[in-house]
């Protein structure tokens, strides 16, 4: 049976700490090291080799709003099969669409920039253990005019795939002067 559900700041504390882990098993990832906690970005992390310091905004995608109240937190029993949908999944990656391009343009009117930001998407929906590397790499191809013009974010982390592993999306396409 399921406990309750974490509380806000719970929540990010786990989510920052497993994003940090995730991270630095990336091909080109970085030791972070917590700087501080603020809202726009949610963290400052700090490279624990360079010292250089990176914004990090958290969030999450689900199927729906209701996904977390009906889904995630109400008590299970013993196991309980995912059924394989495609549908489903479709819907999901419409949300992570739909999030990505939110967390923009939120975060150019409202994050504080001094630093590279990283959007952090914490997969987490039970459909998910669905979606390959190889079908997220796809969504990116398929969206590539949104990942070429994410900023202020230098980069999208998309993490908590299997074996804990984690995807970054960095633009491919030049800034003209």
């Amino acid at each position: 049976m399921k406990s309750n559900w974490p509380k806000k700041t719970e929540r990010e504390e786990f989510e920052i700490s497993k994003f940090i882990s995730a991270y630095a098993r990336l091909p080109k990832g970085r030791s972070f090291v917590l700087h501080s906690k603020q809202e726009a970005p949610d963290y400052f992390l700090k490279d624990s080799t360079t010292g250089e310091i990176f914004g990090v905004e958290l969030t999450s995608v689900y199927l729906d709003d209701r996904s977390v109240p009906y889904e995630h937190m109400n008590p299970i029993n013993g196991f309980v099969e995912t059924p394989y949908d495609p549908a489903a999944i479709v819907l999901h990656n419409s949300r992570l669409i739909a999030t990505i391009e939110s967390k923009v343009q939120k975060a150019r009117k409202h994050s504080d920039t001094s630093y590279p930001l990283i959007l952090a998407i914490y997969i987490n929906e039970y459909i998910s253990i669905y979606l390959e590397k190889s079908d997220l790499e796809e969504l990116v191809r398929n969206n590539e005019n949104l990942f070429d013009a994410i900023e202020p974010f230098t980069e999208v982390v998309l993490w908590n795939l299997a074996n804990e592993e984690a995807m970054s999306i960095i633009p491919t396409t030049e800034k003209n002067p």
